[in-house]
């Protein structure tokens, strides 16, 4: 029992460990001055590293071309403070080579300090516009024999209840996504059936449907969802499900979801419409909430990659592989395990870069004196092997 408890301990402690460290990424910089005294080429060896790992890593997270227009304003409202992102700082010995000396500096860089001061000052791409959401929700009748999709131009007059019920349940998604700065579109409201080509007018909106209408409207996020009212399967009453996805159009990626069932009693339209009304803002804030963590993560507009690396591993060399991943690669947003057997694991990386500039990184990282080398790679896997 003690050797058991110890060894949770162990765990718990190596998992706390790397989960504080994770978010700090690890750079080294090897700089020559030509300062008269080896304290004043220390502090400037010190300051050029950090301005040029903070340049290197502002580059990576806001793009060449943002960093670029915002020189001036990167360098006097960001790298000025780097002492609020850069909590560990490692100078080598310093030598000096004639009238020049000599000094390697290793630095840690807090990302997420990092990405708040750039937030701050509005620098990161995710603020650049307010992102907008389409729903694209089925309300589906299954006892009066009717169903309601607001992409399906009609005029069917018994279709006026769950109209009724999409106006109250946009109307909700609007109020739960604009806490978190999303914009919600209301297509029911608005009549926007009348605007979708017939060869459009689907049951389900998903693949090439899904694409089309993320253009349209410029919303690169979908809710696919359905409301599904029913006979309940005892007590003679009625069943209400509520089940919403939001799905990233560029990938056909989900990164929320929530679904609910509600048992009723009472008059159907009257007992529904109460508990639609009772619901929707607890079902949608979830579903918000869900979807503004993901955007936080940086995980929207990002792809996922698994990524094995074959050959035996430890749970310590696991995580140390893992954090190493994490805390290094700035394209990388998250990891998690998918599949760990004696001779292999896989990853499943969420990441901005594409396969192939993601292998490249990870062949350069250096894993405790130890080389990823590429075994095989394609859009959707890369495959890797642990060398000396």
């Amino acid at each position: 029992m003690r050797f058991a408890a110890l060894i949770g301990f162990f765990l718990m402690f190596t998992s706390s460990v790397f989960a504080q460290q994770a978010d700090l990424l690890e750079r080294n910089f090897s700089g020559t001055s030509k300062q008269t005294t080896p304290q004043a080429a220390k502090a400037d060896i010190q300051n050029q590293a950090a301005q040029k790992i903070s340049e290197e890593v502002i580059r990576d997270l806001i793009g060449e071309d943002r960093y670029n227009k915002n020189k001036a304003l990167i360098a006097n409202k960001v790298i000025k403070l780097s002492g609020r992102y850069i909590p560990f700082v490692k100078p080598s010995a310093i030598t000096q080579e004639g009238e020049e000396f000599k000094m390697t500096v290793n630095m840690k860089v807090s990302m997420p300090d990092l990405k708040q001061l750039l937030q701050v000052n509005s620098l990161l791409n995710e603020n650049d516009t307010v992102p907008v959401v389409l729903p694209v929700i089925s309300f589906v009748d299954k006892v009066e024999g009717r169903n309601y999709r607001w992409w399906q131009n009609s005029s069917d007059k018994s279709q006026v209840f769950l109209i009724k019920q999409g106006r109250t349940l946009e109307e909700a998604l609007r109020g739960s996504f604009q806490k978190n700065n999303f914009f919600v579109i209301k297509p029911v409201e608005a009549g926007l059936g009348t605007n979708i080509p017939a060869s459009f007018q689907n049951e389900r909106v998903a693949g090439e449907d899904a694409q089309f209408f993320a253009q349209y409207f410029n919303a690169p996020v979908l809710i696919d969802g359905q409301v599904l009212m029913n006979k309940a399967d005892k007590g003679g009453g009625y069943r209400v499900e509520v089940r919403m996805t939001a799905i990233q159009v560029s990938n056909s990626r989900p990164i929320a979801d929530v679904s609910r069932r509600y048992d009723i009693q009472g008059s159907f339209e009257g007992a529904v419409d109460k508990k639609i009304r009772e619901v929707a803002e607890a079902v949608t804030n979830d579903l918000a909430s869900q979807v503004f963590e993901a955007w936080q993560r940086g995980s929207v507009g990002t792809s996922v990659i698994r990524v094995t690396v074959t050959g035996k591993h430890t749970l310590p060399s696991m995580e140390a592989l893992k954090e190493r991943i994490r805390s290094q690669l700035t394209q990388v947003k998250n990891i998690r395990e998918r599949l760990v057997s004696s001779d292999s694991v896989s990853f499943e990386v969420d990441t901005a870069a594409s396969s192939n500039e993601l292998a490249t990184k990870l062949e350069a990282l250096d894993v405790n004196g130890k080389k990823l080398v590429k075994v095989s790679e394609d859009r959707e896997e890369i495959v890797l092997r642990l060398a000396q």
